[in-house]
């Protein structure tokens, strides 16, 4: 690919194709080999920083990887006012909504600790412009997005920072109603991400799909696009919609989808479906569901003896529990924030995964973790550059200000003040039980294209039938 850096500054939900991932310790320790990929010019996610793994000071104070800090006392002459709901002279009140972990492993388990660690980090600092964030926290339980955003609507907040629900379409309403500017770690449907309160640090607007995967797949194996499959499952409409957007994009860059499976929301068993696309001759396989449905895929195709040429899976699959199943070698996953095993050749990632560990929980990290951290540094810079008259009208014009962003290096570069999506990625591949960077080679980079966006055509999934 003939590529084109964009400068340094997708989530998407459960059955989208952003979310996040669940390594243990073990693995986080065990690192990245590298490899794979053809010659790129690709976009750095941020590798610089100053102090120890990347902290300390700057040239004119503390940074997060390659993003000056944007918490810390109050400068001179500075005096905070009790501006706006959930503003007093001393303090900002901020709520997060996320699904909890429980008896459904939830991608976005890791969202409330990582916006507790983003707190205690920037109150460490000294707060927003010597303003302590206190944060309030809210169960969205799956299917109670709803009364979770209502809850916090009640609660006087200022904002909500760093949310992320599978069904986070909805409370969209609720909180367009109520006022709340929402800088949300992802959004997964079109209500959500076209609601005019809501930005994100990887915008993703549902009239366009991201498709940069999938053409380096397309180079690696020619002959595998011609004969493609997609499973997902019609019961759960975030997924099927993804999964009818990945058929109306995929098909724009040469892909023949001849086997679409409409599968159950947990089906015990996927060897009905690993043995017709072995008899089809399926060459490409592709996943909208969550990872545990993926694991049982990838090991009943292993034991149906059906290894077709690719399995190409997104960023939720990023999970460790993958790694030890019989089908996952040689597996592609995509990724839209740097991978964990290169925290210590990026400086952002080490300190995001030093400050989640430092909170104490048992929950493992996830990449919307790492994207719920970029939302709260999001946060704070325009709470930062908002001033002593801190109002949500004010928060909101400097967040529309920022086009360059990545987090300080978590993430790849976005432009979310405009809230377009980027043509950017980078993927990693199972190689001897581990995640290993696949493409581009070199760690903490992104290839960025043009063409690794298309538009989605069908009016029916490009959210033209949404109104605000």
């Amino acid at each position: 690919m003939r590529t084109r850096s964009l400068a340094v500054g997708c989530a998407l939900a459960l059955l989208a194709a952003g979310c996040g991932s669940r390594l243990s310790d073990d693995q986080l320790a065990a690192g990245a080999g590298s490899g794979g990929g053809g010659p790129s010019a690709s976009a750095p996610a941020g590798n610089g920083g100053n102090g120890a793994n990347g902290g300390g000071e700057g040239a004119e104070g503390p940074m997060f990887g390659t993003l000056p800090a944007p918490c810390g006392a109050a400068p001179e002459g500075f005096t905070p006012t009790a501006s706006d709901t959930g503003v007093t002279e001393s303090s900002i009140k901020i709520g997060v909504v996320s699904d909890r972990a429980g008896a459904v492993k939830t991608p976005t388990a890791s969202i409330e600790e990582t916006m507790q660690a983003f707190v205690k980090y920037c109150n460490d600092l000294g707060g927003i412009n010597g303003r302590k964030l206190e944060l309030a926290v809210y169960d969205s339980q799956l299917t109670n997005t709803l009364a979770a955003v209502q809850a916090a609507c009640n609660d006087n907040l200022f904002a909500i920072v760093g949310s992320g629900s599978v069904f986070d379409d909805l409370g969209a309403e609720a909180s367009v109603k109520c006022g709340l500017p929402d800088i949300a770690a992802y959004s997964a449907n079109a209500k959500k991400s076209l609601a005019p309160n809501v930005w994100t640090p990887v915008p993703n607007p549902p009239d366009t799909n991201a498709v940069g995967p999938a053409r380096y797949i397309a180079e690696q194996f020619p002959k595998a696009v011609t004969k493609a499959a997609v499973l997902s499952s019609s019961q759960v409409p975030t997924a099927w919609l993804q999964a009818e957007r990945v058929v109306n994009t995929w098909e724009q860059v040469g892909y023949d989808f001849i086997s679409t499976f409409d599968t159950g929301i947990f089906q015990e068993s996927y060897a009905a479906e690993a043995r017709e696309m072995k008899s089809k001759g399926v060459r490409l396989v592709t996943m909208v569901s969550e990872t545990g449905e993926g694991a049982k895929l990838l090991r009943d195709m292993a034991a149906q003896g059906f290894k077709p040429d690719a399995v190409l899976f997104g960023t939720q699959y990023y999970d460790g529990a993958l790694l030890d199943e019989p089908g996952a070698e040689g597996l592609y996953v995509e990724m839209n924030t740097v991978p964990f095993e290169e925290a210590d050749q990026v400086p952002a990632m080490r300190q995001y995964l030093d400050a989640y560990e430092a909170t104490g929980t048992k929950t493992a990290p996830t990449s919307l973790g790492v994207q719920s951290f970029s939302a709260g540094l999001l946060f704070a810079t325009a709470a930062s550059n908002a001033g002593s008259d801190l109002t949500r009208e004010n928060l909101v014009a400097e967040i529309k200000k920022i086009e360059k962003w990545d987090g300080g290096g978590l993430h790849f570069p976005t432009v979310p003040g405009s809230r377009e999506r980027t043509g950017c990625f980078a993927l990693v591949q199972v190689r001897d039980g581990k995640f290993v960077r696949a493409y581009p080679e070199k760690p903490g980079t992104f290839e960025c294209e043009d063409a690794n966006t298309v538009p989605v055509t069908d009016p029916k999934l490009n959210g033209s039938d949404v109104k605000w």
